[in-house]
C-alpha cells in the first residue's frame, strides 16, 4: 500500500472513532473550559463549531494544526454576548488571536476571556447586599506551532498535511478563589484538492486532542477535572467559476465534527454540522447546529470578505450572526460577531 493510501486509511479510522465519555462529575465546575466549543469565533460559531479546517487565527482554540496560510501575519477579535437565565444576565466572551506564517511554518496565538458581570455575582453570594463585589473570569491562553508536510512528502500542491502542537494555559478568578493549570494539545489536518475545468473540489479531515496530558487544577481544596475533548472533523468544499473570472463565482461548504469527551467529565459527546455558501468570494451565508448544550444550538450568520481586489496584500473579513438556545441554561438568541485582518507577503 502506498504512503498516500496508508495516511488516508489512518485518517478515516480516526475520524470514525467516537469514544464514550465516562460517567461522573468534577467536584468543582469550570466555565470557559466546560463550555469550550460553544463559542470560538464568529465564523465557527455560526457554523456550529463544525469546520476544523477554518484558517482564522482563533481556530487554534479547537484545532492546534490549522492549515498553513502561506507567508504573512493575521489578527482577529471575536465577541459573544449571552443571557444566563437563572443566575446572571450578562456573560461575555472576548477572543483575541494572531498568527504568523512563513512558507509551511505557522506560529499561532489565541486568548479567550469569559467574563461575568460582578454585580450579579455579588447579589447571588450576598442577597442582603453589603456592597462587596466579586470578580469572576476564566481565561484560556493557547500558543502553538504547526507545519505543513504535504508538499515535501507528496510532491504535489494538491495534498496538504499539517501537524501541530499547542500549550494551553488556564487561569480562573472566582470571588477570592484563584486557580490555574497547564496542558497540551495535539492535532493533525489532511487536505486534498482536485481542480478541473469549471471549478474544484476539496476534502479536509482533522483530528484534535485537547488536554491529552490529563491536567487538573485545585481550587478551594477541591480538584477540578479539565475536559479532554477529542475532535474528529470532515469538511467538503466545491467551487464553480468561469473563464476570464478571477476567483470563484460560487463555493459551497459542508462540515461535520464529532466531539468526544474522554475521561471523567460532565459534558456529553456532541455533534456539530455547518453549511456555507460563498458568492463571488465576497459574501458568505452560513448555518450551523450543535448538540454541545442540552437542547441543541441553532446558528446562522453572514460574512463579508474584502480581499486583494480592493485592498492589495490585505484581506479583511467581517462576521455577524445569531445563536439560538432553548434549554434550562441559555434561552433566546445570542449575538456573535468577529473581525479578521491578514497581510500577505
Amino acid at each position: 500500500m502506498s504512503l498516500v493510501l496508508r495516511l488516508i486509511v489512518i485518517c478515516l479510522i480516526l475520524i470514525s472513532a467516537s469514544p464514550v465519555a465516562a460517567a461522573g462529575f468534577s467536584q468543582v465546575g469550570t466555565y470557559s473550559f466546560a463550555w469550550e466549543g460553544v463559542f470560538t469565533s464568529g465564523r465557527l460559531s455560526t457554523l456550529g463549531g463544525s469546520d476544523l479546517a477554518d484558517r482564522s487565527p482563533a481556530t487554534l482554540l479547537v484545532n492546534p494544526s490549522p492549515l498553513s496560510t502561506g507567508s504573512g501575519v493575521g489578527l482577529s477579535y471575536d465577541h459573544a454576548d449571552y443571557i444566563y437565565s437563572t443566575i446572571v444576565s450578562d456573560i461575555q466572551f472576548h477572543t483575541y488571536a494572531g498568527t504568523a506564517g512563513w512558507n509551511n511554518l505557522r506560529l499561532n496565538f489565541a486568548r479567550q476571556d469569559y467574563v461575568l458581570e460582578s454585580e450579579y455575582i455579588r447579589t447571588a453570594y450576598n442577597p442582603e447586599g453589603t456592597g462587596e463585589t466579586f470578580d469572576i473570569r476564566d481565561r484560556m491562553t493557547v500558543i502553538g506551532v504547526s507545519y505543513d508536510l504535504g508538499t515535501a512528502l507528496f510532491g504535489k500542491p494538491s495534498f496538504r498535511w499539517t501537524v501541530g502542537a499547542a500549550w494551553r494555559g488556564y487561569s480562573r478568578i472566582f470571588a477570592d478563589l484563584d486557580a490555574d493549570a497547564n496542558s497540551w494539545d495535539l492535532g493533525t489536518t489532511l487536505s486534498w484538492r482536485a481542480e478541473y475545468k469549471g471549478g474544484w473540489t476539496g476534502l479536509t479531515g482533522a483530528v484534535s486532542w485537547q488536554n491529552f496530558t490529563d491536567a487538573t487544577f485545585t481550587v478551594d481544596e477541591h480538584q477540578a477535572l479539565l475536559p479532554r475533548p477529542l475532535r474528529t472533523g470532515l469538511t467538503m468544499e466545491t467551487a464553480f467559476g468561469r473563464a476570464g473570472h478571477s476567483g470563484d463565482l460560487f463555493k459551497f461548504l459542508m462540515a461535520f465534527t464529532r466531539t468526544s469527551r474522554l475521561g471523567d467529565t460532565y459534558r456529553p459527546d456532541a455533534d456539530h454540522v455547518g453549511l456555507e455558501a460563498l458568492f463571488l468570494d465576497a459574501l458568505a451565508l452560513r448555518y450551523g447546529h450543535s448538540t454541545q448544550v442540552t437542547g441543541g444550538i441553532g446558528s446562522w450568520g453572514i460574512g463579508v470578505i474584502l480581499d486583494g481586489r480592493l485592498l492589495g496584500p490585505v484581506t479583511v473579513e467581517l462576521d455577524w450572526g445569531e445563536m439560538s438556545f432553548d434549554n434550562p441554561t441559555f434561552t433566546g438568541d445570542k449575538t456573535i460577531w468577529g473581525a479578521r485582518a491578514r497581510y500577505s507577503f
